[in-house]
């Protein structure tokens, strides 16, 4: 095989390098996002559950009226 034919296929190859290239990048972006989107609704449930087994202890205070006087 001659120098030029092996350059032909070369570039002949180059867009189906480029095509799987992309699609490649673009399923690992996707997981990537998925994995995000999970991780931060794993931790709004938590931060949820914290507060709501705090609410009745430091639950909003009155503001005015009910305040203790020493």
């Amino acid at each position: 095989m001659e120098i030029w034919q092996i350059v032909i296929i070369c570039l002949l190859m180059l867009p189906a390098f480029y095509l799987a290239n992309y699609l490649i990048v673009k399923k690992l972006v996707l997981q990537k996002k998925k994995r995000e989107d999970l991780m931060e609704r794993a931790v709004a449930i938590s931060v949820a559950r914290k507060m709501a087994s705090r609410k009745d202890k430091y639950g909003p205070k009155p503001r005015f009226g009910s305040r203790q006087r020493r």
